[in-house]
């Protein structure tokens, strides 16, 4: 009978039962349901139509509603594997809006299915623009049927799987997605489109090495080696004192000579004579000086070079 109102709260018509509720907005709205109980079959398929726990479960959610911002990224990167957000510009994106996404859950102080529902639609509508590379319009829409049938204002309009949200909620998600994607999605589209650039960061260091053993003289290396091995074997001595002139010799001289031309009563083997013992006499304190002058550089020369053979039989 269309057009008569209804006066009752039930009708019985055709074995089916008409019975008006209250939504929780405060209209009225009419169900139809079957007589009997709902059979078990109705009752899984409802419960898998949910949105609820099907990317966090009960448990993660609880956990996550408990910590704080930077624990709940720790969380997330561990449990969608982003472990290269530190260098992979994509990954950094997915972890900083998944973070975002469920503190702000939090704070809207969502129960754990609500949040989980919440990040369902989150998780969506993210991948279809990270992998499916989806237009904005067809996302929009696949966003308008995860949020039908919330509080419907007619029997007919099934829930998608979010009814454990209020319209109010419904409504405070939409421009949540509005405002952190939909706002930016040609910034993700060309984002998740286009493959980073690499850059590689290189230092050059110079250092300075020993020489090879082999070379002459070789620096020493001093902050490698014990001052005493350093004094003894490997630093330059320190030069040799020069021989003291006793004043015995100085007292012996001769007496100064007369300015005589003694040179003319000299004949060429006298000269040869006189030369011969002036030039004995001066260089037998020089000869004395330069042989013991060899044989301590003798001396040294051997030592560096019996070190440089026990360096080599080491080695």
């Amino acid at each position: 009978m269309a057009g008569r109102k209804i006066d009752s709260d039930e009708e019985i018509a055709g074995g089916n039962t008409l019975v008006a509720h209250e939504s929780p907005c405060g209209r009225p709205r009419s169900t139809r349901k079957e007589k009997g109980k709902k059979t078990g079959e109705d009752e899984v398929d409802d419960q898998a139509e949910s949105f609820a726990y099907k990317i966090l479960s009960q448990e993660q959610c609880t956990e996550l509603l408990s910590l704080e911002v930077t624990d709940i990224q720790k969380k997330l990167c561990e449990t969608f594997s982003l472990s290269n957000y530190r260098t992979h510009l994509q990954d950094a994106a997915t972890l900083d809006y998944y973070t975002s996404a469920i503190w702000w859950g939090k704070q809207q102080s969502f129960t754990p299915q609500q949040l989980s529902g919440f990040f369902t639609v989150v998780h969506t509508l993210f991948t279809n623009v990270k992998d499916q590379h989806l237009h904005l319009v067809d996302n929009l829409k696949e966003m308008q049927k995860m949020l039908r049938g919330i509080e419907p204002e007619y029997s007919d309009v099934k829930s998608a799987g979010l009814d454990f949200f209020n319209l109010q909620q419904a409504k405070s998600i939409s421009e949540y997605m509005f405002t952190s994607l939909f706002q930016h999605y040609k910034l993700f589209e060309f984002m998740f489109s286009h493959t980073q650039a690499e850059e590689i960061i290189g230092t050059d260091l110079e250092i300075e090495v020993a020489k090879p053993a082999a070379l002459p003289f070789p620096p020493p290396l001093d902050e490698g080696v014990e001052e005493s091995l350093f004094t003894a074997y490997i630093a330059t001595p320190p030069p040799s004192p020069e021989p003291e002139v006793d004043d015995s010799a100085k007292m012996s001289e001769p007496p100064p000579v007369e300015d005589i031309d003694a040179f003319s009563e000299l004949t060429p083997q006298d000269v040869i004579e006189v030369v011969e013992s002036v030039t004995k006499e001066l260089m037998s304190g020089l000869q004395l000086d330069i042989a013991a002058k060899l044989r301590e550089k003798e001396n040294n020369l051997i030592q560096k070079i019996n070190k440089v053979h026990r360096v080599a039989e080491t080695t």
